[in-house]
């Protein structure tokens, strides 16, 4: 099992600075944003993080574009606009061999079934482009909005294995999901995301909230006991991303409690 962090999530953006912190916590890889190579041009170079990879010896995993794009838009333009971009991302995550590529599913925004059954033919036809070019897509479970194309455990285990893609099981959004009511009932959805899915989950995101709106806090601070799911830790062959705002001192006190949990790293 690999841990690190969220480099753009912690609101860090100078790439030394970002595998540095990963050094000092013994982190096995750091996850880049891809629109961060946008609004800050080379910051995060594929040059750059190759060099910093092989003198640290630190993978990387890489968060796939999402702001201000949606993959099932029913506006034709925008749809291709996010398939181009998420194109061009994952050409960036083959040259820096990024152990994950992260995607999320889309929104709908009428509210009407009709535009839902619309958005999800949209977004199949973005999941049947990029499969081609597919480098170790993670399709996340999002859902902390009403207006999320695909929401609870059958819905996103449907999707992924009809496009034999991966999954990036986000903790925090299936948390902040099982307390809104746009998704059935359960005690802990959480774990029905893992027993769904199985397998097919290969990435982790982890942070915490008050199980109403993704806050982004270090896994010892908020409603979600970690310590809950342990075993499930133990056992996980993929990599887990502490996804936590916050700061050098969040990502810190997250990996203080996941290593916690006498996780093999590495």
């Amino acid at each position: 099992m690999k841990l690190g962090y969220s480099s753009a999530t912690a609101g860090i953006y100078d790439i030394d600075e970002v595998f540095k912190l990963a050094e000092d916590l013994a982190l096995d890889f750091v996850e880049l944003t891809f629109e961060v190579s946008s609004f800050l041009k080379n910051a995060q170079s594929v040059k750059k993080a190759n060099e910093l990879q092989a003198t640290t010896g630190i993978e990387v995993s890489l968060h796939l574009p999402f702001i201000d794009l949606n993959i099932a838009s029913l506006i034709p333009a925008v749809r291709q606009a996010t398939v181009d971009e998420t194109l061009r991302a994952l050409d960036y995550a083959q040259k820096i061999n990024a152990i994950a590529s992260v995607l999320h599913t889309g929104s709908f925004f009428l509210y009407q079934p009709v535009e839902l059954e619309r958005s999800l033919e949209a977004l199949d036809k973005s999941l049947a482009a990029l499969e081609p070019a597919q480098h170790n897509i993670a399709l996340e479970n999002l859902a902390v909005f009403s207006d999320s194309v695909i929401k609870e455990p059958d819905m996103l285990k449907e999707i992924t294995d009809r496009f034999n893609f991966n999954n990036c099981l986000d903790m925090g959004h299936a948390f902040i999901e099982q307390n809104h009511d746009w998704t059935l009932p359960s005690d802990d959805l959480i774990q029905d995301y893992i027993d769904t899915l199985g397998s097919r989950i290969s990435h982790l995101h982890l942070c915490n909230n008050d199980g109403k709106i993704d806050l982004h806090q270090a896994t010892d601070n908020g409603s979600i006991d970690f310590a809950k799911y342990r075993d499930y830790f133990l056992e996980f062959e993929g990599s887990i991303c502490l996804e936590v705002a916050g700061g050098k001192e969040a990502v810190r006190n997250s990996a203080k409690q996941l290593k916690s949990f006498d996780l093999v790293l590495g």
